[in-house]
This record gives C-alpha cells, structure tokens and sequence, in this order.
C-alpha cells in the first residue's frame, strides 16, 4: 500500500504559497467580520481528500477460476454427480479490475473461496489429494492449511464440501459424504472438535449458520428437500416448509428472523425462522442451477443473496431467455432487472457496503466476473481470463474497533 504525505501548514496572513502537486498546503485566512475569524480552506485539498476517501472505498473480491479440456458435461449418477475433470484456482482482484493475482492453485477442483470476517484468511474447497478438502491460508495464498483432514469423524466419511463460514468466522458448517450419502458437520473454524448435526436424518446438506451461531437450516434428499431447523447445542429437527418439498440453498436474512431460499421453480421464497409465513415472492424466474455448458446436465445450485443490512434481495431470473440479475425488496416488492446481458449471468453476491453487486456471465466459452451498482448501470468487467469464473465472494469490511 503508498502513503502519500500530506502536510499541513498554516500561514501567515498576507504571505503566498504555491500549491504542488506533490505538496498540498492548507492556508487559513481570516475574514474579520465582527471581530470573528472564518478559517477557509483550498479547494487543492478538498479534492485531494475526496480521492483519498475514493481510494479507501476500493474494495476486493476472492473468486475461483476453473479450466477443462472440451465441452464441459456433468450428470448424475447414483450417489453423487460425473463431471468433466477441472483443474481450479483461487484469485483476488480489486472491484475496478486491478491487482489481477493468483492467490493459491492447488489442482483439481479448488474452488468455493471465502475471506475470514477480517480478511486476513481465505477459506477454500478442492480434492486436489483425491479427497474433497476445506482448506485456509493467509490472504496473499501462504501457509495452506487442511482442516478437515484425517478421520475425526470416522473413516467412512471421505469427503468434506460445501462449507459454510459462520459470521463471526469461529465455526465451520460443511457437508461430509461417504460416496452415496452425505451428513452436516459443525466444528470450530480451524477444523478441530467437528461433530455430525442431526444425522439420524439421513442425507442431509445445503446447511447455512444463523448470525448466532445458534440455529442451522439445511435441506436434501432425507425429507424431500424440504427445509429443516435445528436449534444448538441438540434441538429436535423442525420442519419449516412441511407443505413445500424441493427447497434449496437457504440462508438466514441478517437479523436471523427469516430465511430467503430458491425452490424447484426457480423463484424465490422466503420463511420465518419458526415456520410460519411461507410466502413467494417472485413468479416464473425459471433459474435454478448455473450451468457451465448446455451439457452440463446437473448444474450447481445458483440461489439469491440477502443485501447486508436485510433490506433487499439479489437474485437471477430468466428474462427474454437470458439469466439476468433483478433486485427486490425482502418483502417481494420493487421487483427491477438491472443487468440486460446477451448470455447467462449467476452468483450474485452483494459488496459489503451494499452499493455493488459481483456476478459472473459468459464471454465465450468461459463465465468472467462483473460488478454492477445495486440501483443498476453498466456492468464493468473485471476479468478477462482463460478460465471460467465461477464463485466469488467479497472481503469483509474492516469493523472499527
């Protein structure tokens, strides 16, 4: 990072001094009206600090970036999903589209990354050891780590995917699978004490973390994929949407009294944490799955994203036959498209701040990553790689102290 010095002086009435460039000089002067002193300030440095304040709001995004050789194809097949082999890598890049860097490249699919809450680890996912892994470094990619490595919860569990960060980055929500059926592990963020979450369930996965960290929502094939509840440390399983099967990637609105999910539809749905108030909001999106290639048959769960502070809700809806990203209040109202691209967008996510919006759409054969503002405009395109961008998240903003 550059520090650009600034001094600050203050002259003497009547006497003149040049501004620079490179040195900014703040004069005061006095306008005697009443006998009382009015300090004014250079235009110089009102400027110089707007582009400070500019420069301090750029933010960073961590993305993952896959590649394979042909078409890409997945499908399913019995207890899991044949895919094309991918070699992945994870990147950071500025939300303006510099400082383009690599920030770990393990192999095989490493993919899914996430920065800690302060920004100074990045979590991950690859079987690049021929295991599916959840992995962390430091942010500039050092000091790989994997958490959930050996056999702590017994041997037959080869797998580890599809974690979840909790908000306050001290527990890890993931799913473990033994190559036909799959369970919700919790443990704590550096993968020590993991423990299954209700699994006399049966399979069981698409598990997300309230702001608390006292209740996980998850779904999967055990009940239908219909959503289920369970308060920590052993409540009993509460069924949210008994009515309403095929309810997939849930996730908790910011004040943990809702939960905001997709169903086999395509639209949006939204449920209060207790069951009550199952409400649609959205009518005929037709997106469910973010598909790499018209082959790729399975495709990957692609669901909306709650705005940080609760109020709105990012998602993608088919429109004119295109994916594109909509913005909605979390009531269902103020439905608007704010991207009209001529090929499929998903992964919406929401910056920090709430001003932008990251998404990946296809240029030529590969998915690149974009940024929109919120209230919609022109996407600006920050990647423009040999490689398919395909989940991205954003770093957390610093917290004053």
């Amino acid at each position: 990072m550059t520090i650009n010095r600034v001094n600050l002086l203050t002259q003497a009435p009547g006497k003149e001094t040049r501004d620079s460039e490179e040195h900014m000089v703040t004069r005061r002067t006095f306008l005697v009206a009443g006998g009382i002193g009015l300090p004014v300030v250079l235009r110089h440095f009102r400027v110089a600090s707007g582009r400070a304040a500019e420069k301090q709001e750029q933010r960073e995004l961590v993305f993952s970036a896959k590649t394979w050789v042909g078409d890409y194809a997945s499908k399913d097949v019995p207890g899991g999903v044949e895919t094309t082999p991918v070699v992945g890598a994870i990147y950071s890049v500025k939300d303006d589209g510099t400082g383009l860097k690599k920030v770990v490249a393990l192999g095989k699919n490493t993919d899914n990354p996430t920065f800690s809450p302060d920004g100074h680890s990045v979590y991950f996912q690859s079987n690049a050891s021929g295991r599916s892994q959840i992995y962390r470094c430091r942010a500039e990619g050092s000091g790989v780590v994997n958490l959930t490595q050996g056999d702590k919860l017994g041997k037959k569990w080869r797998d580890a995917f599809g974690y979840f960060l909790s908000a306050d980055g001290t527990k890890l929500l993931y799913t473990v699978h033994d190559g036909s059926t799959g369970h919700v592990a919790l443990a704590n963020a550096d993968g020590s004490e993991p423990r299954l979450i209700a699994p006399e369930l049966g399979y069981i996965y698409m598990a997300a973390l309230s702001p608390t960290n006292d209740r996980i929502v998850f779904s999967g094939p055990a009940r239908g994929y219909r959503l289920l509840l369970v308060t920590l440390p052993g409540g009993k399983p509460l069924e949210l949407t008994p009515d309403h099967p095929e309810c997939f990637v849930p996730q908790f609105t910011p004040d943990g009294k809702t939960i905001v999910f997709i169903r086999r539809d395509g639209d949006v749905y939204r449920v209060d944490a207790n069951g009550r108030n199952f409400q649609r909001l959205t009518k005929g999106n037709r997106h469910v799955e973010f598909r790499l290639s018209a082959k790729d048959q399975h495709g990957s769960s692609d669901g909306p994203h709650v705005s940080p502070d609760g109020k709105r809700i990012a998602y993608v809806a088919v429109k004119d036959g295109i994916p594109n990203v909509c913005v909605m209040n979390v009531d269902g109202r103020e439905q608007r498209q704010i991207t009209f691209r001529k090929t499929a967008c998903g992964r919406v996510r929401w910056s920090p701040d709430g001003r932008q919006i990251a998404f990946v759409s296809f240029e030529g054969k590969y998915p690149q990553l974009f940024v929109v503002a919120a209230n919609g405009g022109v996407p600006r395109q920050l990647t423009r790689l040999n490689a398919g961008v395909y989940l991205v998240n954003w770093k957390p903003e610093r917290k004053a102290r």
